[in-house]
């Protein structure tokens, strides 16, 4: 019976009485744990699973059964028997634990809402930056989209991607951004966790104020998801299609056209000389140098020698800063066929007959 061990690979391992039970291990790749113990319980792990223990920690013990495929089961005594014998002994501390995964991106950034920093499922749980609030449990019947608010603060000197918190929001980070919170369970602050409960999970949906060091959202269930218009296809005049989709069929990187910033440009005007007229109304600009690079802009007007956008830019741009632009599409059938040439993919009916008022 090792204390500190690690079986890995293609591995099977095979006994009786305690002789399953490493105290502090690992047990990773295509593994099998067989045996009748204290341990293993005629149970089975395999697949591509990860088994760590402290005493009978995460150990599939009760009955006879299996955990297959990537699985990973987390937890401290007897793994979820010793969740439920520490929440009915009322001696236990908490902590609340917020993941934020940027759609953008796909990185997760992970904060608690204690003055001390937590490990849960191989993740570190920052207590000193972002402050979090919002987000509570509730259950109720039916397909009901719940909708919740949830405050950030931060000071000035937090960063995220070398730039302050609530400038990054301001600029899209947590747009369609997936926002989780999961309560902790431990004996005392300095146990490891035994157990969680998930709160609430769901996906921003709209921000409601945002200011230099505060920001209240609204985040909304996974259940908004099924909010989709039906009929699926609609019979109208503009195209189905979004330009570059999947439906569209373009290739984004074809119409990518590279340009420099001109001087005199403003923070919701660009000078530059390529800016064709109407080619690039409705279309995109993302900077790829100076203090704008990574962000985009919808552009709302080209007369030939200017960019206009929708929004401005948070920072002013440099003259010779790059770019890459992107034409716009109106969606008619006559912009698919004079600029795109392609009408096999076009999804408008240009020929249904205008509304027409009758007195």
């Amino acid at each position: 019976m090792p204390t500190t061990g690690s079986i890995q690979a293609r591995s099977t391992l095979n006994g009786s009485g305690l002789a399953l039970k490493p105290t502090a291990g690992t047990i990773s790749g295509q593994t099998t744990l067989t045996g009748v113990s204290q341990a293993g319980h005629h149970g089975t792990i395999a697949g591509q699973a990860a088994l760590a223990a402290a005493g009978l920690a995460r150990i599939f013990a009760v009955g006879t059964g299996a955990i297959s495929s990537q699985a990973m089961l987390n937890g401290v005594g007897m793994g979820a028997n010793a969740f439920a014998a520490l929440l009915a002994s009322r001696q236990f501390v908490m902590a609340d634990l917020f993941t934020i995964t940027l759609a953008r991106t796909g990185q997760t950034l992970t904060f608690t809402n204690i003055d001390r920093p937590v490990w849960w499922n191989n993740a570190y749980y920052d207590p000193y930056s972002l402050a979090i609030q919002g987000l509570q449990f509730k259950k109720s019947v039916g397909l009901t989209v719940d909708e919740q608010a949830i405050s950030l603060s931060a000071t000035r000197d937090l960063l995220i991607n070398g730039r302050p918190w609530f400038d990054e929001i301001a600029n899209g980070l947590l747009d369609h951004a997936e926002i989780r919170r999961e309560r902790v369970f431990a004996p005392d602050w300095n146990s490891t966790p035994v157990g969680s409960v998930i709160l609430f999970d769901g996906i921003v949906s709209t921000i409601d104020s945002l200011t230099t060091t505060q920001c209240q959202l609204k985040v909304k269930s996974y259940l908004s998801l099924l909010n989709q218009p039906m009929p699926r296809n609609s019979w109208q005049t503009s195209c189905l299609h979004t330009l570059f989709d999947a439906g569209c069929t373009l290739s984004k990187s074809a119409y990518q056209v590279t340009g420099q910033v001109g001087a005199g440009s403003t923070l919701d005007t660009l000078n530059w000389n390529g800016a064709t007229s109407g080619y690039y109304w409705q279309g995109t600009i993302t900077f790829t140098s100076g203090p704008n690079t990574g962000l985009s802009r919808t552009i709302k007007l080209a007369t030939g020698s200017q960019l206009m956008f929708h929004l401005p830019l948070p920072w002013m741009p440099l003259t010779g800063d790059s770019f890459f632009a992107y034409p716009g599409c109106d969606k008619t059938y006559q912009t698919c066929k004079n600029r795109f040439n392609n009408t096999a993919n076009n999804r408008s009916y240009p020929f249904i007959p205008t509304p027409t008022i009758a007195l």
